[in-house]
């Protein structure tokens, strides 16, 4: 009786146990949160005058950051913009540090340059609200959007 009670128990922990952990991990990922850009991954978390990026690829295996580069947009709710320059550090982990605060309102934009694959923008709300992925992907190293698709000859009047 024992061994039956026992084997109850521990098949009851085998079940319960991987769950509790995966629980665990689903409510520190809170934190942060995930968009893709173009080829990439993108998990950003931000806090106080702290920003760090995780890069993986679309099957979330770890990309080596070292010969890439990022730069974040920190936008309050009153418009202002604080510039930070992300570095990578080992890994696939970026980053990076500034003058601000994060708050619900705080929404942030990264750019990230890898390689030859062009530079890939990913837009993060901390408000928990899905933020649309962009729609385009620059092929230049400047970090800069294009601003205006008319500048580029293409238009959709006739």
């Amino acid at each position: 009786m024992k061994q039956v009670l026992f084997s109850f128990v521990f098949l009851g922990l085998l079940f319960v146990l991987p769950a509790w952990v995966m629980a665990g991990e689903h409510q520190s990922a809170r934190s942060s949160q995930v968009q893709t850009a173009g080829p990439y991954n993108l998990e950003l978390i931000a806090k106080d005058g702290q920003l760090q990026l995780y890069v993986t690829d679309l099957m979330h295996n770890a990309v080596q950051t070292s010969r890439g580069s990022a730069k974040a947009n920190v936008i309050d709710k009153d418009g202002n913009r604080v510039t930070v320059q992300l570095k990578p550090v080992f890994g696939n982990i970026m980053r990076g540090s500034g003058d601000f605060k994060i708050t619900p309102d705080t929404n942030i934009s990264v750019l990230l340059a890898m390689d030859e694959k062009g530079t890939h923008v990913a837009r993060f709300s901390l408000k928990g609200e899905p933020v649309p992925a962009p729609a385009q992907t620059t092929e230049s190293d400047d970090h800069q959007p294009h601003e205006d698709a008319s500048e580029n000859g293409s238009s959709d009047e006739d």
